[in-house]
């Protein structure tokens, strides 16, 4: 997990570097639920505005609880990422490639969105998330579960101030191959770590 979020700080470090765009990070608290099975995870939330109306995400959630089962949740890049320099380390051949295709992996985005502004200090947003990997492990048992999942939605931007963002959040998410889908809904607080120049 440490790994994850050190490749997000260097995420956010360079891709802010280069872009110049406009950053926000924060906390964030989502549930979802399936059938009879409540998932929950809490985390940070990384959002990157390229202009007024398109963004990209990346999140990192695990369930923070005292429960029997541990879940954790993130974008299909990262995990894929984490997978490939872990094996290559572990295997001790090919490191150089699986790092830099580990690299390119992790800077895909967790989801993309798209705002359409409201009114002064508030926005409708609409989100799709294509590719999240979902890992539930029971601490009992040991069994442990992984899917790849995919989830769209709706969040509500309320600006309280031109540095922060409240964001309400519902969806509807399903895994690859399962018929049932699950609702999702969540709420994250951001706050503005770098600015676009023509920003206010």
């Amino acid at each position: 997990m440490r790994l994850v979020f050190s490749f997000m700080l260097l995420l956010w470090s360079v891709s802010g570097t280069l872009c110049q765009e406009t950053t926000f990070l924060g906390a964030q608290f989502d549930h979802s639920y399936m059938g009879s099975d409540w998932y929950s995870g809490a985390g940070i939330n990384l959002e990157m505005m390229f202009g007024d109306h398109f963004g990209i995400n990346y999140s990192l959630l695990y369930n923070p609880g005292e429960s029997d089962e541990y879940y954790f949740y993130t974008g299909g890049g990262q995990a894929a990422s984490v997978y490939l320099i872990r094996e290559a380390i572990s295997e001790q051949n090919g490191l150089g490639l699986a790092i830099s295709l580990g690299i390119i992996s992790f800077i895909l985005p967790e989801s993309l969105s798209f705002r359409i502004p409201l009114a002064r200090r508030s926005q409708l947003g609409f989100f799709l998330s294509p590719y999240g990997f979902e890992f539930v492990k029971d601490r009992t048992t040991e069994e442990e579960d992984h899917n790849i999942s995919y989830e769209m939605g709706c969040r509500y931007y309320l600006t309280p101030n031109s540095w922060m963002y409240i964001v309400p959040q519902i969806g509807v998410k399903n895994i690859y191959g399962d018929s049932e889908p699950r609702a999702s809904f969540g709420i994250s607080v951001s706050f503005r770590v770098r600015e676009n120049e023509g920003d206010p």
